[in-house]
């Protein structure tokens, strides 16, 4: 008998919404508006969000710029495009926002255009950011700003706890160099670099922006007994999705991740006990939440870059 998914991802609209909770976990509100007033955006400014998915950077900073504004999302892959136009129309910016299929390492869009160019998530699964980068430039207007969102993760990536069982200090050492391998397996398989927001910077300076500045994400993700407080509510909801979603002790990518890891140099005996923890403690963690006894807390660093084209 096939097992009905509590979650139908191939409902646009269903993963929308997933996606916008696991946004909001990123960045608060009060950043949000933050953020806004150092792009200066203001009504009337011409926005483009390049590799935009399903358009959560030009719906969440293209507001700032209505009325008058004009919201361009762009990304190579027709049917994000199709979902990111939809979802516009739902929130009432249709008649702003338009939608270009294209390469954002070769964007088929005209030089100094844009007030403000931004890029969500989008780095750390090119082969090439830097060129990414050019580009978001090339298109945005003498004294525009160029705004990159994306991981940080250099070392061993974010700060995290959990009371369900705590690892030996050799688990640990292993940890880090599992984390080591995996982005060097990324970085040698084409697939990307998760700790591309530590570079941005001196990115951004090398190619004479000004005024280059950047931010942290402030939020931390937590659940703790009795899962009540509204800081938590979308990181249990989310988590409960997910494990109602899929079978205990299984994971997203368990063969693409095994690939990242050897690419890396990692070994298979390694690899195999790193899975065989990550399935036990899931287990442990799942059996835990549901006797309402789990708790955790964690963060990435998630870093938001921005300087403006002199």
């Amino acid at each position: 008998m096939k097992t009905k998914h509590a979650i139908d991802y191939s409902d646009a609209k269903v993963r929308r919404e997933v996606l916008i909770r696991q946004r909001r976990e990123i960045w608060t509100s009060e950043q949000i508006e933050s953020l806004a007033r150092h792009f200066g955006l203001r009504p009337g400014m011409k926005l483009l969000d390049a590799g935009c998915g399903y358009g959560y950077a030009l719906r969440t900073w293209g507001r700032f710029c209505l009325p008058g504004g004009e919201l361009v999302g762009l990304d190579r892959d027709e049917k994000l495009l199709a979902s990111a136009a939809r979802f516009a129309r739902q929130e009432r910016l249709g008649r702003a926002a338009r939608f270009v299929s294209g390469d954002i390492c070769q964007m088929p869009l005209p030089v100094d255009t844009f007030d403000v160019t931004i890029a969500h998530v989008v780095f750390c699964h090119l082969k090439e950011p830097e060129k990414a980068l050019d580009e978001m430039i090339r298109v945005t207007r003498r004294g525009g700003c160029v705004a990159v969102f994306d991981n940080a993760a250099s070392d061993i990536g974010g700060a995290g706890w959990s009371n369900v069982r705590e690892p030996t200090i050799a688990e640990k050492l292993e940890n880090c160099a599992i984390a080591l391998r995996h982005s060097l397996g990324r970085k040698r398989l084409g697939l990307g670099d998760f700790s591309v927001g530590c570079y941005l910077p001196s990115w951004m300076s090398a190619r004479g922006l000004r005024n280059v500045d950047a931010r942290t994400n402030e939020r931390v993700r937590w659940i703790a007994p009795p899962y009540s407080a509204p800081a938590q509510l979308t990181t249990y909801r989310n988590m409960k999705e997910r494990f109602r979603d899929l079978k205990p002790g299984s994971t997203y990518f368990d063969k693409a991740l095994a690939e990242e890891l050897r690419a890396g140099g990692c070994r298979v005996t390694a690899i195999r006990r790193f899975f065989r923890l990550m399935r036990q403690d899931d287990i442990r963690f799942r059996k835990a939440v549901a006797a309402g006894t789990a708790a955790f807390a964690g963060s990435g660093p998630f870093w938001c870059v921005w300087g403006f084209k002199p």
